[in-house]
């Protein structure tokens, strides 16, 4: 049955009002907001990495994102302040606010009415999953602007029978194809809402034809990877200089194999963590509201409630299977559709206080719907200081002796030292030399012919070869740390050696950390390790005083107000200061200076009281006193 839009039956002067300025309030509120939470540096989870590659001129991780990296080279163009990753955070933090638009008329699409439309797009706007991804150099948001636009194309030309919607829904999804490839999982939706309109209303030629035409817009827009590798830019992720490396890159093919079903007990665990983030982004009354709307809905309107249902499903059942550990930015689509069972509730519930006045019941559902998650959030989502992230990775740059190698552990520790170091020029003398991406440049060669990594190290200066070996057991070799140890063995030779990370940090780098301490012993300097040669054993007390210069400037990062339980690796930051000072302090304990050792040991319990290593230390050290 068509549904006839709320608006149109808007009869009284303050209705119209309402639907006019409304969302005109609700998104510059909602700019206004994530401009001020905004970080003005690099932040955690992929920010350095894609930073990096739009500033420099190059490619992003697959699939890409050709769309969202030419609105962030028009925004490093336009935006006349701040650090590359502000201003390309300034794109992030526009596409949020016109998101919760979209929300605000996709509620009044399905019959919500103004005030609980207004209500559950801000509700949406403010809770944690979609706030935090708004406020820092992330894909996520332009993602869910462009699958709203889409939806709300689709209700409407179901609505209305006119073209132009379905054009609309169609310009949508060939940019979101152009963006983020789950787009593809609203393909169910998209269908049931057009319904049956799609192929009953006359001139089917007429609107098919242009919204056909518009197909090819999106997938062209990958063409751009292309020109961009070509001009060999330092970051210059699979390096698509052909159509098949392009076509590798766009269909993201690494991550394809983290795509599987679930064991049992995985599945358990990712079920929990399904309802945790649930309960994260509808807290406390909030988390009963949506499924009475969905209630509502599927007797009011049974075709969009099977077509939110159904692609609700289909998303949540492949984040499920997707094994990644930071998911959540995943999930904004389902509490989108969440959101907008909000708004349907909200009206049921206003719909039933006749004897409270209006003015009352919308200030009232504003403080408890939009007022709670907005406190409660506000601490953890405000970035506008989190300057720490950069101050992290420029202290590892800063801590590394002069035109050193500086190993850094995968992403959660290389994206930012690859910002601070190729965007910010610190320490351009350091080589960053990346332990995951050197075993990958061979183990994962059949996923990724690239060997984009290796080019990377050329423009750095480092004399690599591009050949791949074709014996099986020599490219395990160079996978299973072989490569690493034979940079480091020849161009390398030469330059001081240091790492971010401890050599026994689990399976598979024994290689790497069997050869480094068979040749040279690892102590701490600052926040990284420097290997230093056992022909050249370093002078204690010079070390000691090094050590006391370097973490004299060093301030550690306010974690009590830090939420980063759904970022790729929760803990990383936190642990790896911990355990660096424990090392500082292990070091006071061999220069027979247990006082100082121990103050060192309590300030680490007391920051970070869950690190057992400092809990144990000091423990230890007090029983050696005994």
């Amino acid at each position: 049955m068509e549904q006839i839009a709320p608006e149109l039956n808007a009869k009284t002067e303050p209705v119209r009002k309402a639907v006019r300025w409304g969302p005109a309030l609700l998104g510059w509120g909602f700019l206004l907001l994530y401009l001020k939470t905004l970080c003005p540096t690099v932040y955690l989870g992929d920010s350095g990495e894609i930073a990096t590659a739009i500033a420099t001129g190059g490619v992003v991780h697959p699939p890409g994102y050709p769309l969202f990296s030419l609105l962030g080279r028009a925004a490093l163009f336009l935006v006349p302040f701040g650090e590359p990753a502000f201003r390309i955070g300034c794109v992030v933090a526009l596409a949020a606010a016109l998101a919760v638009v979209i929300l605000f008329h996709l509620a009044r699409e399905l019959g919500a009415s103004v005030p609980a439309s207004l209500l559950a797009a801000a509700a949406f706007g403010t809770s944690y999953t979609f706030w935090s991804q708004s406020t820092r150099v992330e894909v996520y948001s332009l993602h869910v602007l462009l699958a709203s636009c889409a939806l709300l194309g689709a209700l409407r030309y179901r609505r209305t029978g006119a073209a132009s919607w379905l054009w609309a829904c169609a310009g949508a999804v060939t940019l979101g194809l152009a963006h983020h490839l789950t787009i593809v999982l609203l393909g169910p939706a998209l269908l049931i809402l057009c319904g049956k309109r799609l192929w009953t209303d006359p001139q089917p030629l007429r609107r098919w034809l242009p919204a056909l035409a518009l197909v090819p817009v999106g997938p062209a827009l990958y063409l751009l990877l292309m020109l961009w590798a070509r001009a060999e830019p330092l970051q210059n992720w699979g390096r698509p200089v052909t159509f098949n490396l392009l076509w590798n890159h766009a269909t993201a093919k690494i991550y394809q194999g983290l795509l599987a079903l679930p064991e049992p007990d995985r599945l358990e665990r990712k079920l929990r963590e399904l309802g945790s983030l649930y309960l994260d982004n509808f807290p406390l009354f909030l988390a009963v509201l949506p499924p009475l709307g969905a209630t509502l809905l599927w007797k009011r309107d049974r075709p969009a409630a099977t077509a939110l249902l159904v692609s609700g499903v289909v998303i949540c059942v492949y984040n499920l299977c997707y094994r990644i550990a930071d998911v959540a930015g995943y999930y904004l689509m389902p509490w989108l559709f969440g959101a907008l069972a909000l708004a349907l509730a909200l009206d049921a519930i206003g719909r039933h206080l006749p004897r409270v006045r209006p003015a009352v019941a919308v200030v009232a559902g504003a403080g408890l719907v939009v007022g709670v998650p907005l406190v409660r959030n506000w601490t953890t989502c405000d970035l506008s200081r989190a300057t720490w992230v950069r101050e992290f990775a420029r202290h590892k740059l800063e801590n590394t002796d002069p035109d050193g190698v500086l190993v850094s552990h995968e992403d959660p520790d290389t994206f930012p030292l690859w910002y601070t170091r190729d965007l910010l020029g610190i320490r351009r003398d350091v080589l960053v030399l990346d332990y995951g991406l050197c075993r990958f440049s061979f183990g994962g060669y059949d996923r990724d012919p690239s060997q984009w990594f290796l080019h990377r190290l050329r423009r750095d200066g480092v004399e690599v070869s591009l050949t791949v070996p074709d014996d099986p057991a020599e490219r395990d070799r160079l996978e299973e740390d072989g490569f690493l140890v034979d940079l480091l063995e020849g161009p390398l030779k030469d330059r001081p050696l240091c790492v971010t990370f401890l050599g026994d940090t689990g399976q598979g780098k024994e290689t790497f950390r069997k050869w480094a301490l068979a040749r040279m012993d690892p102590l701490p300097q600052g926040v990284v390790l420097r290997y230093h040669p056992r022909s050249q054993p370093p002078d204690l007390r010079l070390l000691l005083a090094r050590n006391e210069r370097l973490w004299s400037r060093i301030e550690l990062p306010p974690v009590s107000v830090t939420r980063t339980d759904q970022e790729y690796a929760p803990d990383y930051v936190v642990n790896h200061y911990a355990a660096m000072l424990v090392n500082y302090g292990h070091l006071y304990e061999l220069a027979g200076r247990p006082v100082e050792a121990a103050a060192i040991y309590q300030r680490v319990t007391e920051w970070a009281p869950r690190y057992e290593q400092a809990q144990r230390a000091l423990r230890e050290l007090r029983q050696g006193k005994d």
